[in-house]
């Protein structure tokens, strides 16, 4: 799993069936330096089907995990590598308890 920022959508004027009302978001990788999270200048495209929103600071799963991220029986004939699967709001940084609150609009 990774952790990421949604930078982004990708738009297409055809799609797979398979991939219906879900939308390719483009995530920008994040890494942790003491308090902060910061690009590391790696962005990768993953579905989406909980709805995230440029800003979201969000998971993203790989290969047959990310395909797991939609419902069965849906999900057996979705072709994805990397899939959101989860919008944080917050990180527990280490055992003192320390939170990096993640602010995120619902829509």
């Amino acid at each position: 799993m990774m952790l990421g920022r949604v930078i982004g959508e990708v738009w297409a004027t055809k799609r797979a069936g398979a991939f219906g009302h879900r939308k390719a978001m483009l995530v920008a990788t994040l890494a942790r330096e003491g308090d902060r999270l910061f690009p590391t200048g790696e962005v990768v495209v993953a579905l989406d089907d909980i709805g995230a929103q440029q800003g979201n600071v969000v998971t993203v799963s790989w290969g047959s995990g990310a395909r797991a991220v939609f419902a069965p029986p849906d999900n057996r004939h979705v072709l994805v590598d990397a899939a959101i699967s989860r919008i944080v709001d917050a990180i527990t940084l280490d055992e003192s308890g320390r939170v990096l609150n993640l602010q995120h609009e619902e829509g």
